[in-house]
């Protein structure tokens, strides 16, 4: 047990120099040779490694099904009569331990049973993973159709199979119970789920949890010995790991005992003490989360510095809120004092009980899986409340009609995304994405500063996006309605609907999620699939037929904006010219602001969007945004220099200003002296252009809806600096023409976030912004004070610390 620390200590004294201390030369020596020993000793030991016979074993199924019944007799317990239902996810600590048929060796399974109300079906697919045994279980007396078969099957599918590892795939077996041999078993369409799900599904079997007679439960053995197969035909199951793999869990365990969680930094410690290294650790760890012995989120760029010890320690949490009567019959709404009541309720064992310190990460881990949000009331002395959305109304609010409204003169358009498995074509549902889209698109919604205003509900919701509109969501059949009326409503819809797209493509495995447009024939209810008229119109193709009223459509109509897209320095002007009309509608509503300036302001959100979409992937290593000053500007020749300082201005990506602007006047915050050479110059010519022109054209909307008021004078100087960096690359370099020609490529079907490359703009822009990156490092390590954050859909952006809390 003091192994650990005794070998820290020999390491230090390894490193001494004799010389030091020459009073000691022979322990020194000694006690050198003894590390050395000892290390070597423990690489011995690490090089006899251990077969790690484990694998997950999950039951899913509806409630009342007998999951929780049929794993504790393939455990051997004794048989209990109207067992307690599940509530979430039960872990079994007591791993089922089966025989190996290959090698006659011993396979432990770590038995997850996941309870099956609905309610709990959008959490569960949380924990959904492979490679892991999983048993769909129904009741013959309820029918396959009833007990949702099918549906628990897709789910497994489309969360845990990666096609790009199959042989990681989990494997299912459909387990009906509640019947022993003279019981009738109804019919269950084997070969039509195996013909949808192919080798996913790897048998069929009827067993019944309860002993007969003899004191045999019928079929079970069978079913244990198939369990044991497919466990052993897991290629991770029989790997080898080091003796120290075994030591590091028998700690975590024992850790677990004291605490549901611990940072990543501890459980490197606990590595540490077991002779493995902090680079080891990362595997150590996620092994474990493969195998069910505790959760790691290491593709999470925030959950990843947890690791969770008890698995469902969260889902439990969970599911206190959502069998709550109180948050129920307030739709899902619950006050932050109610969740310590929930959490810490002294009536509960122990070990259901959550101490106080632990409750915002709770929150926390909820808000990052699109569980809840934290809204805002109406009342000043009220606390702080979030909202559980899968408790929203099951119907349409009062009210939804009028807030939908109907603007005079602005355009309405509506897109609607159908969700495909990738492998078959055919429609599926998404189990939950309502839900998750009222969390992730809540910063839209009616009611983000007085939350009665809200109207959402299980399958839609309103939401206002200011000067881009007003958009009406809702899912019918599966398909995801999205409408938008404004001035220019193609911003906006398109945002929204790739944020659709995004959320279904990366959540879900295996789904393809398709944009169309409702046919335009009269009283047509058709789809046009958006990459099918695009195809068309790519080869000369100029209409479409609808596979609904049979009619060809004009290709070119489908596809005409409601507005042009506008000449961007002109746009420029105008929006300039109307600064203090765009401030004047940002303090009393947008409605009253004519229909020409909401365009150009929709349009050039539009453009802030392309850019930074373009620049993605230099966004890893350093903000995106900043704007060009000569140090000597009266003495700067644009035409004649090799090298140069200037005066850098990082601008924040959340408000679209520079950092300075929100230090007060006079501030140097985010202003750095760099030298520049002209060869980079001329290398990022292009990309210098369409930043500039960008932040030119977002500058009077940005200064003019920011809620700290810009002086004229400020704004002034910040617009004066842009257009002299614009003249100084029009005067000294050559290729910046190329910017118009990238501003006026695309069309309105183009998703926001995956703009066309035009030539050697993309490469080059993120070339010449890594080197830039290099010398901002050596000047200012910090950023000026910005902080990388990421967004929803896990993409970085560099915002001021006072932004950073909204990601």
């Amino acid at each position: 047990s003091e192994l650990p620390e005794v070998i820290g200590q020999l390491k230090n004294l390894q490193s001494l120099s004799l010389d030091e201390n020459p009073l000691i030369p022979e322990l020194a020596a000694a006690y050198s040779q003894g590390t050395k020993v000892l290390l070597a000793y423990l690489q011995a030991r690490d090089a006899a490694p251990i077969t790690l016979n484990e694998t997950k074993l999950i039951l899913v199924g509806e409630g009342e099904v007998g999951k929780t019944s049929l794993l504790a007799s393939l455990r051997g317990e004794k048989f209990i009569e109207k067992r307690a239902t599940t509530h979430g996810v039960e872990v079994d600590v007591k791993s089922l331990v089966v025989a190996n048929p290959g090698t006659n060796t011993e396979i432990s399974l770590n038995g997850w049973d996941f309870g099956g109300q609905n309610i709990y079906r959008h959490t569960h697919q949380l924990f959904f993973t492979a490679p892991a045994v999983y048993l769909a279980v129904w009741e013959p007396r309820r029918g396959p159709e009833q007990c949702r078969v099918q549906e628990w099957i897709k789910m497994i599918k489309h969360r845990a199979y990666d096609e790009t590892r199959p042989a990681e795939k989990p494997r299912i077996l459909v387990v009906a119970t509640h019947g022993g041999p003279k019981e009738r078993l109804a019919h269950i369409d084997e070969q039509a789920l195996k013909d949808e799900f192919g080798e996913l599904i790897r048998g069929f079997y009827h067993v019944d949890s309860k002993p007969g007679p003899d004191g045999v439960c019928y079929n079970l053995e069978t079913l244990k010995t198939a369990i044991a197969a497919e466990a052993a035909a897991i290629p991770s199951v029989g790997r080898t790991v080091p003796q120290s793999w075994k030591e590091v869990l028998e700690a975590v365990r024992a850790r677990s005992e004291k605490e549901p969680y611990i940072y990543f930094s501890d459980f490197e410690s606990i590595c540490e003490e077991k002779g493995v290294s902090k680079s080891l650790a990362e595997t150590y760890a996620i092994i474990m989360n493969e195998l069910g012995h505790l959760i790691y989120f290491r593709d999470d760029e925030i959950l990843k510095n947890t690791v969770i010890l008890k698995p469902d320690y969260l889902s439990k949490a969970v599911s206190f809120i959502l069998e709550d009567d109180q948050t129920r019959n307030a739709h899902g709404l619950i006050e932050h004092p109610r969740l310590g009541t929930l959490w810490n309720n002294p009536d509960r064992p122990a070990g259901e009980r959550y101490p106080a310190h632990l409750h915002p990460i709770f929150l926390r881990l909820m808000n990052r899986f699109d569980l809840s949000y934290q809204v805002s009331m109406p009342q000043a002395e009220s606390p702080p409340t979030s909202l559980m959305a899968q408790l929203v109304p099951s119907i349409r609010p009062e009210g939804w009609q009028e807030a939908w409204g109907q603007n005079t003169g602005d355009a309405e358009r509506t897109q609607v995304c159908r969700i495909l498995d990738a492998t078959t074509g055919r429609t599926v549902e998404a189990e939950g994405l309502m839900y998750r889209l009222i969390v992730r698109l809540h910063r839209y919604s009616l009611g983000r500063d007085n939350y009665h205003l809200s109207r959402h509900w299980k399958t839609g919701m309103v939401l206002d996006d200011g000067y881009n509109g007003r958009a009406f969501i809702e899912e019918i059949d599966g398909d995801i309605y999205v409408n938008v009326r404004a001035a220019y409503p193609e911003r906006f819809l398109a945002h929204l609907c790739a944020e659709v797209q995004w959320l279904v493509e990366h959540f879900w495995k295996g789904l393809d999620a398709r944009l169309y447009v409702p046919c335009p024939g009269e009283s047509c209810k058709g789809l046009l699939e958006l990459g099918e008229i695009m195809d068309f119109k790519s080869n000369g193709i100029p209409k479409v037929r609808c596979g609904v009223c049979r009619q060809f459509h004009d290709i070119d109509g489908l596809m005409t904006s409601q507005k042009p897209r506008p000449d961007w320095q002109e746009a420029m002007m105008e929006l300039r010219e109307g600064q203090r009309e765009i401030l004047q509608a940002h303090q009393v509503g947008f409605d009253q602001l004519s229909t020409q300036l909401k365009v150009l302001m929709s349009q050039a959100d539009e453009q802030y969007a392309k850019l930074l979409a373009w620049l993605s992937d230099p966004a890893k290593d350093g903000p995106r945004l900043f704007s060009l000053l000569p140090v000597t500007r009266s003495k700067f020749n644009p035409r004649e220099w090799t090298s140069e300082k200037f005066h850098l201005l990082l601008w924040c990506e959340h408000s679209k200003l520079p950092v300075s602007f929100w230090h007060g006047p006079k501030s140097r915050q985010g202003i750095i002296e760099i030298e520049l050479k002209r060869d980079w110059f001329e290398r990022a010519a292009p990309f210098l252009k369409v930043l500039t022109s960008t932040l030119s054209l977002v500058l009077p909307v940005a200064s003019a809806t920011v809620k700290l008021s810009m002086a004229d004078e400020d704004y002034k100087s910040i617009s004066n600096q842009l257009e002299f960096t614009q003249k100084f690359i029009d005067s000294s370099l050559k290729g910046a023409e190329k910017f118009n020609e990238w501003l006026d490529r695309g069309d309105n079907f183009s998703r926001p976030n995956e703009p066309e490359e035009v030539d050697d703009l993309t490469p080059a822009g993120g070339s010449a912004l890594r080197e830039l990156h290099a010398l901002l490092r050596e000047k200012d390590p910090g950023f000026g004070g910005l902080v990388r954050v990421q967004n929803k859909r896990h993409e970085f952006l560099w915002v001021h610390e006072r932004f950073a809390g909204e990601y």
